[in-house]
């Protein structure tokens, strides 16, 4: 599956918590994710928080 965020800006950890989330539902079920289309600074924010969110 490939989420295109061309035309959006990852603000916060919890639009990187929702990416996570959604990551983690296809991956249970055997799909892969690709998250396409970040600016620089929206992919900064999700590599270095991206798994990093987990709620407990």
């Amino acid at each position: 599956m490939r989420i295109d965020l061309t035309n959006a800006h990852i603000w916060d950890a919890s639009s990187v918590a929702a990416l996570d989330a959604v990551e983690t539902k296809y991956a249970a079920r055997g799909k892969m994710v690709t998250v396409v289309g970040l600016n620089e600074r929206s992919a900064e924010l999700h590599k270095s928080l991206a798994g990093r969110l987990a709620s407990h």
